[in-house]
């Protein structure tokens, strides 16, 4: 598999969860967003940093914050 394949399949997986979380009511759209910014901010802490898996982990947090900002919209 190739890593534009990969990538691929994230954003599907992005929009796919954006559609979903969009057909919920206003309240259980507020919960899920809440959850999410939690686990966004989980992904954060330094226990995960590991100097050999770096960029992965930078690109990782990107792609959260990304789709952290697209869901804290929905509210």
């Amino acid at each position: 598999m190739t890593m534009h394949s990969v990538l691929g399949m994230i954003h599907a997986q992005e929009l796919l969860t954006v559609s979903l979380i969009r057909a919920l009511p206003p309240d259980m759209r507020r919960q899920i967003v809440d959850e999410f910014q939690a686990q966004a901010e989980l992904a954060e802490l330094p226990h995960l940093s590991a100097d050999s898996e770096r960029e992965t982990i930078e690109a990782y947090k990107m792609h959260i914050r990304k789709l952290s900002i697209r869901l804290a919209s929905l509210r």
